[in-house]
């Protein structure tokens, strides 16, 4: 299509008249662009279509560029040369008319000395017939010049015709026929006040003026008189159109320059960047508005307002185009939600009856998780989807609340159990016998670590009663450190290994131990290594501190050690449970 129109403004570019197919070619290059346009439009599909990688960070992304094909080059050089060529001919004719104009002005010189100052009547018409053949052949002027020119021309006749005709050859009556035409002709041209329709007006106004300059003379006494009249009336009628045509033509560009603005606004709602689709609805009633108050602004004259036009619909196309574009990339985004969200409400129901509360949980929380972060599959899916889902966790999380609720009843016997024991540590007494009463102090933490969980409410209130009776017992027997440190040990075991998230910070304090174990033996083995470098005197005062350091460390090992097993211990049980 596009070949066809660019060979036929070829072949009417041969015409070497410009003036002649001006308008045809510009029709057709109008035709063209409009199928440029479609070019555009269909680039810029292909381009929103096509998947891309998503810009590294601070790289800038890939944007549409129209490429123009060899029609297109073609075009645009077959249309410069046209601008060229209808350029040089305005020009061309531009400078004909003042070439024109100051013939004209020439001829009116000449016309004014002849009327002025030649008596010798033969002359006189020999002059006058060869400059009005010359004025005739001489072709248009500047149209802001037209009136004052013509106007001097036909007063000069009239001047002419006064010199000579009325004097020499025309008798008084022929004047006083002229006198009564004139008459007859102000009396209508007095009628135009009442003419309403602009057009009616102006051509009669302008036939009488013809009808006017066909007469001829009239007698000199009263020809300004009468020529005064007649022009205030037909020259009123005129400037009263000419006054409405302005104001017409004020208007056009008043509503050219509101359509103009109308073009841009929309231009500025298709370049804006929208960041999601939720965006969308908002923008297109912006540009729907636009279009309503399109609507209200009236024409803009020819051809401006067809140009207008086509580069407002354009861009309201390209917006919904736009917008259709985004919209199928959000139902494609939702289709692959909508699948996956089916996959995971089917897992869900897998997992709703199980009764591996600790890992299923984990399970569920997760894909609750995920199933937040895929965001929406589109509002015909999304609430049929999540009901589903929903209630595959309902199910599983209330098996499991009326399990805990068993578990919680057992806590609470475990609780009075341990609060009994803590009264029993409180009241002991020691005997004496250093052996026994250290086998029942470790009596009662076995006892305290057999008598199970307690609910996390009270779970530090308890420790801390039951901590503070074993120390008191331990203080007063005065047991060593590393033995107390074990016990008490066995205390907080019990809550790095129950509640949620149990699992991480019990896994946290064995990579804490195990990082001071190896800091220990470290330097243990400096300390060992150092032992053999002192010698001489003084070296039996410094091996004798770093064997004590040293006794100091390998005590301390041997707690972690025992920290370590139970940590283990504690966890395969909770495990197991």
């Amino acid at each position: 299509m596009k070949a066809e129109i660019n060979q036929r403004i070829a072949t009417l570019l041969e015409n070497p008249e410009i003036e002649t197919v001006r308008v045809e070619v510009r029709t057709a290059f109008e035709v063209y662009k409009d199928e440029r346009e479609k070019s555009v439009t269909a680039q810029r599909t292909a381009f929103e279509e096509e998947e891309r990688p998503a810009p590294e960070p601070g790289e800038d992304p890939i944007r549409f560029a129209y490429q123009p094909d060899e029609e297109d080059a073609r075009n645009d050089e077959m249309y410069k040369d046209f601008r060229a060529r209808e350029k040089a001919w305005r020009e061309e004719v531009a400078a004909e008319q003042r070439a024109n104009l100051e013939k004209k002005q020439t001829i009116l010189k000449t016309m004014q000395e002849l009327v002025a100052n030649e008596e010798h009547i033969g002359k006189m018409f020999d002059a006058f017939n060869a400059l009005t053949e010359e004025w005739n052949t001489v072709g248009n002027v500047p149209g802001d010049q037209y009136r004052e020119v013509h106007d001097a021309w036909h007063r000069l006749r009239d001047e002419f015709f006064y010199n000579v005709n009325i004097y020499r050859q025309l008798q008084d009556n022929d004047l006083q026929v002229n006198l009564k035409k004139k008459e007859e002709l102000i009396a209508q041209a007095e009628q135009l006040g009442t003419v309403t329709d602009l057009k009616e007006k102006e051509l009669l106004a302008r036939s009488y003026m013809k009808a006017w300059f066909d007469i001829g003379p009239s007698p000199r006494e009263t020809y300004e008189q009468l020529a005064d009249t007649f022009f205030g009336h037909t020259r009123g009628a005129l400037d009263q159109i000419k006054a409405h045509y302005d104001a017409i033509r004020e208007g056009f560009q008043h509503n050219l320059e509101a359509k103009q603005a109308l073009v841009e606004e929309v231009r500025a709602l298709v370049e804006a960047e929208i960041p999601s689709p939720a965006d969308w609805p908002e923008h297109a009633e912006k540009v729907k508005d636009v279009q309503k108050r399109w609507k209200t602004v009236g024409f803009a004259g020819r051809p401006d307002d067809q140009e207008v036009w086509e580069s407002f619909r354009s861009l309201c196309d390209l917006f919904f185009q736009k917008r259709e574009a985004a919209f199928a990339d959000v139902r494609e985004a939702q289709n692959k939600v909508k699948d996956r969200k089916k996959a995971i409400a089917e897992e869900a129901a897998g997992l709703a009856e199980s009764t591996d509360w600790k890992n299923t949980a984990d399970q569920l929380m997760a894909l609750q998780k995920e199933w937040k972060d895929l965001g929406s599959a589109g509002p015909r899916d999304e609430n049929k989807l999540w009901r589903k889902f929903r209630g595959a966790c309902d199910k599983f999380f209330s098996a499991r609340k009326a399990q805990f609720a068993e578990r919680d009843q057992e806590y609470k016997v475990n609780q009075k159990a341990k609060e009994q024991l803590i009264k029993e540590i409180e009241a002991f007494e020691l005997s004496g016998n250093h052996g026994k009463d250290l086998t029942a102090l470790k009596e009662y933490s076995k006892r305290w670590a057999e008598s199970g969980h307690v609910p996390r409410r009270v779970f530090e209130q308890i420790v801390d009663r039951y901590r503070a009776a074993m120390d008191k017992n331990f203080d007063a027997l005065g047991e060593k450190r590393s033995e107390r440190s074990v016990e008490a040990y066995k205390q907080r075991v019990e809550s790095l290994v129950s509640g949620e998230g149990a699992d991480h910070i019990a896994r946290k304090e064995e990579r804490i131990l195990k990082d001071k174990m190896d800091r220990l033996r470290k330097r243990v083995t400096q300390y060992e290594n150092n032992m053999g470098i002192f010698t001489g005197k003084g070296a039996a005062s410094i091996m004798a501190d770093l064997e004590k350091k040293i006794e100091v460390d390998k005590r301390e090992m041997g707690e972690i050690s025992r920290k370590l097993k139970m940590l283990r211990d504690a966890r395969q049980k909770n495990t197991a449970d």
